[in-house]
C-alpha cells in the first residue's frame, strides 16, 4: 500500500500542475477550439455592449465575468478537434479518456459547430428581443463543491439574482428566477481538463477509481510474485547452507586427515629412529615387529621411512646371527618395497592356469622339471602365481613347500573331500545360494590346512619366493577387476596395474581365488565380492610377468614357465541353421576361461628361449569337479603321453632353469647390498 500510495502523489503531482493544463491549452492556438473561445468571447462582448443601456454597471460586471466563465469553460473541454494535427494514437486516447468521464466528444463537437453556424447565420440580435433567448441558452460555470467526505465535485453556478439583470424591467426577480430555472440546460458532462483543474485530492480520486481494479490483480500477482520469490530464496539460502555446511565439513574431515597423517607419519619417523637407539636382540626384534604392524596398518608411511633411513638400518640388522631378528627384518623389508636379488641369470617365473582337479596335469610337469633339474619348485622360480587350482598349487609348492609327492596325495583327497556332493543336495543348494558345493566346508578345511597365518608372514622364510593368488572383483561395476594377493610389497612410486594387498590370510586368498561360478558362492572380503580370477584371466602368465617387472625393473627375464590344465578340443557340427541354448552357454563359458590367446601373445613378444609353454591335449573332457579315481587315472595318463611328445620342449625349458649367476653378476649384486647397507650410491646392475 505505501509503495501504491506513493505511485499515486507522484501522479497527482505531475498531472495536476498548472503547467500541464496550460500546455493542454496551447497544444493548438488556432485550432477549432480556440476559434470557437474566441468566437464565443466576441457574442459574449457583444451581447454585454447591448445589454449596457438596460442594466447597470455592476450588472455588466457580473455578464462579463459570465460569458469569460462561459469561453473559459469552452475551452477547458478536451475535444480531438485540439489535436487534428498530432497522431490518430491521442484522438483515440482523447475520445477514450472523454467516454470514461461521461463525455460524448461526437455530440458535442456536433453541437457546437451547429451552435457556430446558427450564430454565424443570424444577424446581430435586438437587445431587447434576444434577452430571453440568451437566458435559455446561457451555460452555467461548472465549479467544484467539496462533498462531505472530502471529494470535490461540480455544480452549477448561476448567475447572481439582479432586478437589473431582468430583461424587462416589469417582471419581478421571483419570476425571472424561476423561468431562469426552467429554462437552464442539463449541465455538460465533465472533460478530462476539468478534472485536471481540480485540487489534488479530485485527481487523486481520479487515479485510484481508474486503476482500482488492477490494484487486486497487481497485488495478487505481487504477491504470488513476491511469495515464489520467497520460496525461491528460501531454497537458495536452504542450498547455499547446505553447500557451506558440506564444505565445513569437508574441511574438517580433510584437517583431521592432515593430522592423522602427520601424527601418523610422526609415528613412522619415531619407530625408524628406536631401531637406531637399541643394540639389544630381542628389543630390536620387538621394535622391529612393531615397525612392520605400522607398515601393515599405513602403507602409505613407506615412504617417510625410507627416506628416515629404514632400509640401511634393516639391512643391517639382517647381517645379525639372531634368527627370530632375522625373520621380523625380512617381513619389514618385505612391507617397505625392498626386493631380494634373484636367484639366477634373470626372473624366473612360474604361472599356472586354474581348471579345478585337472591341475594334475601341471604336477606331473614340475615333477619332471625338479627330476631334470635336481631343484625344488621353491629353488627353482622366482614368483609363482596361480589362479583357482593353480593357487592352491603355488601355494602348496612355493609357502608350504610340500614335496612334490605329497602334493599329489593332498590334492586328491582335497578334490574327494570338497567335491563329494549328493546331486539332490546340491541340486537344491544351487537354487538358493547358487553354489552346488558346500563352501562352508571349503572354508573350514582351508582354515584347518593353512592356518591363520598372513601373506605377508611368508616373507620371513628366506627361501620363500614371491607368490600371489589371483581373484576377480565383481562389485565394482564393470569392467570386471583383478585382484592379486601378495606375500610382497612394491616399493614407493611403482604401482601395478592390478589391484592387491598382502594383510589377507592365505586361506582367505585361496577361497576367493577359487570361487567358481555356480561351484562356490561368493566370498566376501572387506567391501569386495570376489569370485574366481578364471573368470577374468585364466592364464595369469601376463599378469606374473607384469609384477616381476615391478619388483625387479633392472632384471631380464630368464624363463617363464606356464603350465596349464589340459585343453579339449571337440568336433563340431556341420549345420549352419542355429545353435542350442547349452551351445551358446558352452561357448561363452569356453571363450571365457580361454587359455591359449594369452599363450600365443607371449610366445610372439618374449625371446626366444626365454617362455615356455605346456598344456596337454585330452581326448575327453573331464569336468573340473573330477574326483572319480579312475578318471584322475586318465588325466595322469594323458599327460604323461603328452609330456613324452614334448620332452626335448621340456629338457630346454630345464636347461634354461639351471642356469646360474656369473661372478660379475655376483660382485654386482654384493656392491648394490653394500651401497644400501651404508647409504652409498646405489648401483644398478644391468645384467
Amino acid at each position: 500500500m505505501s509503495r501504491l500510495r506513493t505511485t499515486l502523489d507522484s501522479v497527482t503531482k505531475a498531472v495536476g500542475s498548472t503547467d500541464l493544463i496550460s500546455k493542454f491549452s496551447r497544444l493548438k492556438p488556432g485550432g477549432a477550439a480556440a476559434d470557437g473561445a474566441e468566437k464565443a468571447l466576441v457574442k459574449a462582448e457583444a451581447v454585454t455592449s447591448n445589454n449596457k443601456a438596460a442594466a447597470s454597471a455592476p450588472d455588466t460586471m457580473k455578464e462579463e465575468g459570465s460569458s469569460s466563465n462561459v469561453a473559459k469553460q469552452t475551452m477547458q473541454l478536451f475535444h480531438p478537434t485540439a489535436l487534428s494535427s498530432m497522431d490518430e494514437t491521442y484522438k483515440t486516447l482523447s475520445h477514450h479518456i472523454n467516454s470514461y468521464f461521461g463525455s460524448n466528444p461526437q455530440g458535442e463537437d456536433g453541437n457546437n459547430k451547429q451552435q457556430q453556424s446558427r450564430e454565424e447565420d443570424v444577424p446581430p440580435p435586438d437587445p431587447i428581443s434576444s434577452a430571453p433567448q440568451r437566458t435559455e441558452q446561457h451555460i452555467p460555470v461548472l465549479s467544484p463543491v467539496a462533498k462531505s467526505d472530502g471529494a470535490p465535485t461540480t455544480s452549477p453556478v448561476p448567475p447572481a439574482p439582479s432586478e437589473k439583470s431582468s430583461p424587462v424591467g416589469n417582471v419581478p426577480p421571483s419570476e425571472a428566477s424561476a423561468s431562469q430555472s426552467v429554462a437552464q440546460p442539463t449541465p455538460p458532462k465533465k472533460g478530462f481538463t476539468q478534472y485536471l483543474s481540480y485540487p489534488r485530492p479530485s485527481v487523486q480520486a481520479f487515479v485510484g477509481s481508474y486503476i482500482a481494479p488492477l490494484v487486486p490483480k497487481f497485488r495478487g500477482e505481487k504477491d504470488k510474485t513476491s511469495a515464489d520469490e520467497q520460496v525461491v530464496d528460501k531454497a537458495a539460502e536452504k542450498a547455499e547452507s547446505e553447500e557451506n555446511a558440506e564444505k565445513a565439513k569437508q574441511l574438517v574431515i580433510q584437517r583431521e586427515k592432515i593430522t592423522v597423517r602427520v601424527g601418523v607419519d610422526n609415528r613412522t619417523r619415531a619407530l625408524v629412529k628406536r631401531l637406531q637407539k637399541v643394540s639389544d636382540a630381542k628389543l630390536l626384534t620387538t621394535r622391529v615387529e612393531e615397525l612392520s604392524y605400522h607398515l601393515l596398518e599405513y602403507p602409505e608411511t613407506r615412504g617417510v621411512a625410507i627416506k628416515e633411513s629404514a632400509l640401511p638400518c634393516l639391512l643391517r640388522l639382517r647381517q645379525g646371527r639372531d634368527l627370530p631378528l632375522q625373520a621380523a627384518v625380512r617381513e619389514a623389508l618385505a612391507l617397505v618395497g625392498y626386493s631380494e636379488p634373484v636367484k639366477g641369470r634373470g626372473i624366473r617365473v612360474l604361472s599356472i592356469d586354474g581348471g579345478g582337479t585337472r591341475g594334475l596335469l601341471a604336477l606331473q610337469t614340475l615333477q619332471k622339471l625338479q627330476d631334470m633339474t635336481g631343484k625344488r619348485i621353491h629353488q627353482l622360480f622366482d614368483y609363482i602365481c596361480g589362479v583357482s587350482t593353480g593357487a592352491i598349487l603355488a601355494f602348496m609348492l612355493g609357502i608350504f613347500q610340500i614335496p612334490l609327492e605329497e602334493c599329489e596325495d593332498m590334492y586328491r583327497k582335497l578334490g574327494s573331500d570338497v567335491f563329494n556332493q549328493n546331486v539332490i543336495v546340491g541340486t537344491v543348494k544351487m537354487s538358493w545360494s547358487h553354489a552346488f558345493y558346500d563352501s562352508e566346508i571349503w572354508e573350514n578345511i582351508l582354515k584347518e590346512r593353512m592356518g591363520e597365518m598372513s601373506m605377508i608372514e611368508s616373507a620371513r622364510d628366506p627361501n620363500c619366493p614371491k607368490v600371489a593368488a589371483v581373484s576377480t572383483i565383481v562389485n565394482r561395476g564393470l569392467p570386471l577387476k583383478a585382484f592379486v594377493f601378495r606375500n610382497y610389497r612394491l616399493m614407493p612410486g611403482v604401482r601395478s596395474h592390478y589391484l592387491g594387498d598382502c594383510k589377507h590370510k592365505m586361506w582367505q586368498a585361496i577361497r576367493a581365488s577359487s570361487a567358481a561360478p555356480g561351484y562356490f558362492q561368493e566370498f566376501v572380503l572387506g567391501k569386495d565380492l570376489h569370485q574366481d580370477g578364471g573368470l577374468l584371466i585364466n592364464n595369469p602368465t601376463a599378469l606374473a610377468i607384469h609384477e616381476c617387472k615391478c619388483l625387479w625393473p633392472n632384471t631380464p627375464l630368464q624363463c617363464v614357465l606356464s603350465l596349464g590344465t589340459g585343453r579339449y578340443e571337440a568336433m563340431g557340427k556341420n549345420g549352419t541353421t542355429y545353435t542350442s541354448l547349452k551351445t551358446k552357454l558352452t561357448n561363452v563359458i569356453s571363450s571365457a576361461t580361454d587359455t591359449e590367446e594369452v599363450h600365443t601373445m607371449l610366445d610372439a613378444l618374449l625371446p626366444p628361449d626365454t617362455y615356455f609353454r605346456f598344456n596337454p591335449y585330452i581326448t575327453e573332457d573331464v569336468p573340473l569337479n573330477e574326483s572319480r579315481r579312475e578318471k584322475l587315472n586318465f588325466l595322469k595318463g594323458e599327460g604323461e603321453r603328452y609330456l613324452e611328445r614334448n620332452e626335448a620342449k621340456l629338457k630346454k625349458a630345464a636347461s634354461v632353469l639351471g642356469q646360474e649367476k656369473g661372478a660379475i653378476q655376483r660382485l654386482a649384486e654384493w656392491a648394490k647390498l653394500k651401497a644400501d647397507m651404508y647409504e652409498g650410491l646405489p648401483f644398478v646392475s644391468k645384467l
